[in-house]
């Protein structure tokens, strides 16, 4: 029988930092999303809604600091491809579509608890989803996931380098799938390895 005299504190330590590592933030299971039933550029007009924490959005440590600079990418990067986009005004198509980024679970490690507690604080994770539909019927054309997350060692090592570029990554990844798919249906990673 073990008691604690019989453990070494290395032991100890080892086994809090193993726990620390871990997230609970729900991983895919898919690598790839499969391509909207319709390619973007079918539409009309193009609407960017702000990110939705409100439907299915776990929060947990950091989320709210995650989610307003994953929104500040999404507005830079997808708003200045809508803003493109609805500049053509393709003219063969009468439809709108709604574009409607929405948080699915997410956990940040801040720079400040990353460089006090290294991976003790666990990993970084972020699972988003997008949903893309018709404005007048509400069909949904493509709803992809996307997901990335940033090591606990690969972060402490980093100082919080790794955590915030996880946002970076994240936000790529959702610019990507939509400027994939305007010219045609083609799907994209889903940023599981």
């Amino acid at each position: 029988m073990f008691t604690t005299k019989t453990i070494s504190p290395a032991a100890i330590a080892a086994v809090a930092l193993l726990a620390g590592c871990a997230t609970t933030v729900r991983t895919p299971t898919e690598t790839v999303n499969p391509p909207p039933s319709a390619a973007l550029s079918t539409f009309s007009s193009f609407e960017l809604k702000p990110i939705n924490t409100s439907e299915i959005c776990a929060k947990q440590s950091g989320g709210d600091v995650a989610l307003a600079a994953i929104q500040t990418r999404i507005d830079s990067g997808l708003g200045s491809l809508v803003k493109n986009w609805n500049e053509k005004k393709n003219t063969a198509a009468s439809q709108k579509l709604v574009i409607e980024p929405i948080c699915v679970d997410i956990k940040l490690i801040g720079t400040a608890k990353r460089i006090f507690t290294g991976a003790l604080s666990g990993s970084s994770a972020v699972v988003m989803k997008v949903r893309y539909s018709d404005a007048i019927s509400g069909k949904v054309i493509a709803e992809p996931v996307f997901y990335q997350r940033a090591s606990a060692m690969g972060a402490a090592y980093s100082f919080g380098a790794t955590d915030r570029d996880m946002l970076n990554r994240i936000s790529d990844l959702i610019v990507s799938y939509a400027s994939r798919n305007y010219p045609q249906a083609v799907g994209g990673p889903t940023g599981l390895e």
